[in-house]
């Protein structure tokens, strides 16, 4: 049961390449977050308060704590990128920099979502479950019914719409490398679904056993880190997907023309500029950043 934490991470972890202004979204990440939870389970007032409060004092420790690390990764990402180094180990630092920040919000959110799982009645639980089956459907619908050419063209519009907010359209030679990187990784759809309906089970054996705390917080502890179960077909799978897409990424960037360097260069100093300027209870972004140094 990842319902908050998810949210959470997506909302603030991919916050930077999303259509809407930064400090719009992060002042407005208690109101989404809720929303997006609410769309999942209905919850009740009891419940709902006690999301929020959760949200109010994460949010203060997150602005407080987080966000000048955030401006620091933006501002030597854009250095990085005008002199010319981000190559694919750069960027795979990068990575694991994210995965940093994703895995201390997710290890903060169990005890919250223990206590929330907990205190689901069976009519929630019913919801929750039947919105992740209908997630699962929605695999298993892109794994029986698509083609691998039908994947590779997912893949590749997927990509290049991530990019375009960054760097704008792709010229011809960044596509056609993209278009080699779509088809040459290996397909983990199947992977993904297996796991969904292994995960799924857990999930309905944790919920309908929520009045054990002990099991259901090592169970959602379990569900937080879906990896942790992968197969060594999945994990080669990915590792190997992983390799071909730094490597096509840092492909993109060599062929990058003036135009998509200038638009990086403008989208990660505004990136920068916005979690600068965002405020913190207490303690101006200027002093935050002063004491990160």
């Amino acid at each position: 049961m990842r319902i908050v934490a998810r949210s959470f991470l997506l909302l603030l972890l991919g916050i930077s390449l999303s259509g809407c202004g930064v400090r719009t979204a992060y002042n407005n990440l208690d109101w989404l977050t809720v929303r997006w939870v609410n769309q999942q389970v209905s919850l009740d007032r009891e419940q709902e308060a006690m999301l929020r409060a959760w949200l109010d004092e994460e949010l203060s420790w997150h602005c407080a704590t987080q966000l000048a690390s955030y401006h620091g990764l933006l501002e030597q990402m854009r250095v990085d990128l005008l002199a010319g180094r981000l190559d694919a180990e750069r960027l795979a630092e990068y990575g694991a920099a994210i995965a940093v920040f994703g895995r201390t919000l997710t290890e903060r959110s169990l005890a919250m979502l223990t206590e929330l799982a907990a205190s689901l009645d069976d009519g929630q639980v019913q919801q929750v479950l039947a919105a992740f089956d209908e997630r699962t459907e929605e695999v298993r619908v892109r794994v029986e019914e698509k083609t691998s050419e039908d994947l590779a063209e997912d893949r590749l519009a997927s990509m290049e719409r991530s990019l375009r907010r960054l760097m704008g359209r792709t010229n011809a030679a960044q596509t056609e490398r993209l278009s080699l990187w779509a088809e040459s990784v290996t397909a983990t759809e199947p992977y993904h679904l297996a796991q969904r309906r292994y995960w799924q089970g857990r999930l309905a054996a944790a919920l309908e056993r929520r009045d054990d705390p002990d099991f259901l917080a090592e169970e959602i502890a379990a569900l937080m880190r879906p990896e942790s179960a992968w197969s060594a077909e999945y994990q080669a799978a990915m590792e190997s997907n992983r390799a071909l897409t730094l490597a096509a990424l840092e492909d993109v960037i060599q062929l990058s023309d003036s135009r998509h360097i200038n638009r990086m260069v403008a989208r990660l100093t505004s990136l920068r500029d916005d979690f600068r300027r965002l405020s913190c209870e207490g303690e101006a972004p200027s002093a935050l950043l002063a004491g990160a140094g």
